[in-house]
This record gives structure tokens, C-alpha cells and sequence, in this order.
């Protein structure tokens, strides 16, 4: 291998790492969002709510994005929005 493909592989391998992270499942976030926040499963199962944040929400897989939408998703469900309000 040259010397130029060594360095190369390191920048690849790199990148494909950081692409793979950011390729996380909403619904992992959206329960991780949750736990931090005091929500247990036994909320999340009566409402569907994991399901029901899946479906609606369009935006990357970061925490923050998902903490922040938050608000809108629980107005658009209220029946979510009964059992979670407390805790956002």
C-alpha cells in the first residue's frame, strides 16, 4: 500500500464513522429525549407515543432538535400532551 493510500484510508474510514453516527433511529432518540427528562416507559407505551413521534417528525436525529421539538409534537397530540406535558 502507498503511502498516499494509507493516508487516504485514514480520512475515509473517518468520515464513514461520522456518517454512520448521525444515521441513529428517531425512536432511540426520542426515548433517550425522554429519560433525560424524567419520562418513563410506562408513559411512553400507554400513549403511543414513540410510534406517534416516528411518524410525525421530519427533522435529524440530534437530541437538541428533538428536545425542541418537543413542544410542537406534544400540541399536535394531545393525548401525549396529557401524560407528558409535566415533564417539558
Amino acid at each position: 500500500m502507498s503511502w498516499f493510500s494509507t493516508v487516504k484510508s485514514w480520512f475515509s474510514s473517518d468520515s464513514e464513522e461520522q456518517h454512520e453516527s448521525h444515521n441513529r433511529d428517531i425512536s432511540e432518540v426520542f426515548v433517550e429525549v425522554c429519560a433525560a427528562k424524567g419520562v418513563g416507559s410506562k408513559y411512553l407505551d400507554e400513549t403511543n407515543a414513540v410510534e406517534l413521534f416516528k411518524a410525525w417528525y421530519k427533522g435529524s436525529d440530534s437530541n437538541e432538535e428533538v428536545l425542541d421539538s418537543m413542544g410542537d409534537f406534544l400540541e399536535a397530540h394531545p393525548r401525549v400532551n396529557a401524560k407528558l406535558v409535566r415533564f417539558f
